[in-house]
């Protein structure tokens, strides 16, 4: 790969995922030139909110390609599937093309029969995403801190290592997967929880009036339900296979609990909360767990400005931020992730001296 990879970046499809991610490389990779491919009716949309340099539309998406060292897909799974062999054959000798897709056999499987030699196709998948759909939600920094799967093909291997290095560049924490591991890792911590949430509420809601009295554990494991199947259909299908491996486990573990209802299942209780409590507590996918900061802020005007402001100002770096709950009219409470412990403790201590409870959590 030449010095200076990538001097051009074509993103095909520019909504909230493909959207964020051409905002993502403007803002910090400001002397790549980005071309964005996408409906005619979006691209004005894309244009108003500064995310690309050249927009085009379908039509000209052999000319979008052409001179690009790195092209994306991100469009749904099937699209892409349909974009693969359009797009290849146009790209130049020693371009690497991409996707974001959620499923990788499929994907990886059509590649490695269609991309012609030259060209380096290197399966992804960006462990993030956003509420809302489209170019109005896309967010600059909706992969900083995200895991970001790369499924190389044979063959590839001097294409990674500039792919990986321009993702990190845009703030994403990239490790490699198979694509056959990331589609059995996927149907069993994405996928199966998909299906228990839509599960568990149709079961429930069919029962007349038990939803009203449904609180904060059932609504917690159930806020997933209200994802659009279109988001969906394509995983489903994609992943069929390891989704129904996936849901025969968990029918086996719940009869399993079953069976031990009488005498309690005191094991099963004790050895989930422990691997529960080791998942890193930070927000998209974080590899480690960060030092967290708690803190009440009063429902006021500047109150969270007031805090972020005074960290700053002491030179401290919040990794990530999180509202736990909140009751209007009186406060919330915060998260305040850090980069150790050091500065966790000096972050609590600096909330205090400006009149907010603020205490080191574990």
């Amino acid at each position: 790969m030449e010095a200076g990879f990538p001097r051009r970046v074509t993103v095909v499809g520019l909504g909230l995922m493909g959207g964020s991610l051409a905002l993502a490389v403007r803002r910090f990779t400001p002397q790549v030139e980005v071309v964005g491919v996408d409906l005619p009716e979006v691209l004005p949309r894309v244009q108003a909110r500064g995310a690309v340099d050249r927009a085009m539309p379908p039509g000209e998406l052999s000319a979008a390609v052409a001179g690009s060292d790195l092209v994306f897909l991100a469009t749904p799974i099937k699209v892409i599937l349909e974009l693969i062999p359009k797009v290849a054959p146009h790209m130049q000798e020693g371009a690497i093309l991409t996707d974001l897709g959620s499923t990788k056999t499929e994907i990886c499987r059509l590649a490695r029969e269609r991309v012609p030699d030259g060209v380096h196709f290197i399966g992804g998948h960006p462990l993030t995403g956003a509420e809302g759909r489209g170019i109005a939600r896309a967010d600059p920094f909706l992969f900083q801190n995200a895991l970001y799967v790369l499924c190389p093909l044979p063959g590839v291997e001097g294409a990674l290592p500039p792919l990986r290095g321009f993702l990190e560049r845009l703030g994403a924490i990239v490790v490699e997967l198979a694509p056959e591991e990331h589609d059995r890792i996927a149907a069993y911590v994405s996928h199966l929880p998909q299906l228990l949430a839509v599960a568990l509420v149709n079961l429930v809601g069919r029962e007349e009036g038990f939803l009203r009295f449904a609180a904060g554990g059932f609504r917690d494991l159930t806020r997933i339900a209200s994802s659009p199947f279109g988001i969906w259909e394509d995983i489903l299908s994609t992943n069929a296979p390891f989704i129904k491996q996936a849901l025969g486990d968990l029918l086996s573990e719940l009869s399993k609990l079953g069976e031990r209802l009488e005498e309690g299942p005191r094991e099963e209780f004790r050895r989930a909360k422990a691997l529960r409590d080791s998942l890193p507590r930070a927000a998209k996918g974080f590899l480690r767990e960060y030092p967290r900061v708690r803190v009440i802020l009063p429902d006021r005007p500047g109150a969270l400005a007031r805090a972020t402001s005074a960290l700053a100002k002491e030179g401290i770096n919040i990794k990530d931020l999180e509202l736990q709950r909140v009751r209007e009219g009186s406060g919330g409470t915060f998260l305040v992730y850090l980069e150790g412990g050091k500065e966790a403790a000096r972050a609590a201590a600096i909330l205090r001296s400006c009149g907010f409870e603020a205490e080191v959590v574990a």
